[in-house]
This record gives structure tokens, sequence and C-alpha cells, in this order.
């Protein structure tokens, strides 16, 4: 299953809810500009779409690193009994108009850090 790609949002004001998430970050990779995340969970009905956020800001380090958030929307919790595997594709627009070369990723409850180069247009 798949959700069509989103963009990350950007804010600095957008309420975020601290819970121990639902699902479980099995990968995530960058293809071009887009980043993709791949999440299982258990719940086949009421499943909702994802939102990834930044708030804009990079830590001062080389290369500059980004925390993003992978939040579900409306904080929707599926029901069911099955097992869902789903592509998650977001768009860096907003981390590539940072002009850095490089910059590190690192998402919220997944341990791997992603090195994302930004194509030059």
């Amino acid at each position: 299953m798949e959700q069509n790609s989103k963009e990350v949002i950007k804010s600095t004001t957008m309420e975020l809810v601290d819970y121990k998430p639902f699902y479980k970050i099995e990968n995530a990779w960058i293809e071009n500009d887009i980043l993709k995340i791949k999440i299982s969970f258990i719940g086949n009905k009421k499943i909702p779409e994802f939102t990834l956020i930044w708030n804009g800001a990079l830590m001062k380090s080389l290369p500059p690193k980004a925390v993003l958030i992978l939040q579900p929307d409306n904080n929707t919790i599926p029901t069911g009994k099955k097992q869902v595997n789903m592509t998650l594709s977001f768009d860096l627009k907003e981390l590539k108009e940072t002009n850095y070369d490089e910059i590190v990723l690192l998402i919220k409850d997944y341990n791997t850090q992603l090195h994302y180069k930004p194509i030059k247009n």
C-alpha cells in the first residue's frame, strides 16, 4: 500500500502529539529528492494519511542535521487485526531550499541517519 507523495510540512507552530507510535519504521531511503519511508502496523481499517513535519531548524554541525517527525493526520489510530505495510513518499523541497550540499536527516523513532544530497537544478 502506498500513500501519494506529499511535501514535508515546515512548521514551528503545528501541534505535535507526544505518543508512542502505533507504527514501526521498517526502512527509509531517498530517491532523487523524495524521502521514502516504509512502515508497518496492525490495523487495516481507518488507515490514516501521514504527514512529515520539520520545524525549519538545522543543527549547527557539518553537515547540518534536520529532525523530522512522522505523524498520522488527525491523530487517527487504525483498527482491525491485519498487518499493513505502507510506503510513504515525501518531497524534500523545503530542505532543498536551504541550499546546503548535504543534510543529515534524523527521523524520530528511526535509528538510522540518512544523508540527503539535494539534486541541483
